[in-house]
């Protein structure tokens, strides 16, 4: 009995150092990806500061567009009204024709010009609302990332914590679990559990819960009386928990007898 105590409280320390390890693996794997998730917001509000930073690039480009268009339409006005100047005194029909020409050339540019400044101002007014939901999700987003690098820090400085209490249980159930059969069996789940995940199962239902293949009779008659033996296809470290062990089924016999005295019992209280 005694001996069998023993295994059984090994086995929970096997079991619990599993439990260790897997939640150490957790961890660590959350605190490595906690800097991508930092990144990712980073570069959304990277992207979202830059098409702000376009908008307004391009608004500044529609803004010296019209500046230039209206120098030019200047120019063209006052080279019309001086050519106007001009035909008043023309010495011959061949010089009015050239002037005329070149008043009619000058308002055809003017208005043409005038056109691609409404244009541009259309322009301006579409960059100016696009610039606006830009700042409006540059703003959304900058808020957003302040408070995802705060849960980050809160959240690295958490997993760090639980990785050192994790850390020093670990230490202790292994320093614990060293005498057994010295370290045969701790050097066997270490080994399985670096190829496989985990290094101890569960034997239930006459199968191992970690690979789901069957146990034979015999092996199963050991678990059940307490022994530890490693599955034969997985190699991972089998016990049996009578615990979680379903309740045998009633024979017919006995469910007979339940239903017999429910009917008795309904009898007696006049049902």
């Amino acid at each position: 009995m005694e001996t069998m105590e023993k295994l059984a409280n090994e086995t929970k320390q096997l079991a619990r150092l599993q439990a260790v390890e897997l939640e150490r693996t957790r961890l660590t794997a959350a605190l490595k990806a906690l800097p991508g998730e930092l990144a990712a917001a980073d570069a959304q509000l990277k992207t979202a500061r830059k098409r702000v930073s376009d908008a307004e690039a391009s608004l500044k480009r529609e803004e010296l567009l019209r500046a230039s268009l209206e120098l030019e339409i200047a120019g063209l006005r006052s080279k019309a009204t001086r050519h106007r100047d001009q035909l008043n005194s023309a010495r011959n029909s061949a010089q009015a024709n050239a002037l005329e020409h070149e008043i009619s050339f000058a308002e055809t540019e003017v208005s043409r010009l005038e056109d691609r400044e409404l244009t541009s101002m259309e322009d301006t007014e579409r960059l100016e609302a696009e610039r606006a939901k830009a700042i409006e999700l540059a703003t959304r987003l900058a808020e957003t990332t302040a408070l995802i690098r705060a849960r980050i820090g809160e959240q690295d400085l958490e997993f760090r914590e639980q990785l050192a209490a994790l850390k020093v249980e670990r230490e202790t159930l292994r320093t614990e679990l060293v005498p057994w059969e010295d370290g045969a069996k701790l050097a066997h789940f270490d080994r399985i559990a670096s190829m496989r995940g985990t290094g101890l199962a569960r034997a239930d239902g006459q199968q191992c819960s970690g690979c789901r293949m069957g146990i034979r009779p015999q092996v199963w008659n050991q678990l059940r009386d307490g022994a530890i033996v490693s599955c034969e296809s997985c190699s991972r470290i089998l016990y049996y928990d009578p615990a979680m062990a379903p309740a045998p089924a009633k024979s017919p016999i006995a469910v007979q007898a339940d239903l017999g005295g429910s009917s008795i019992k309904r009898k007696q209280a006049g049902v």
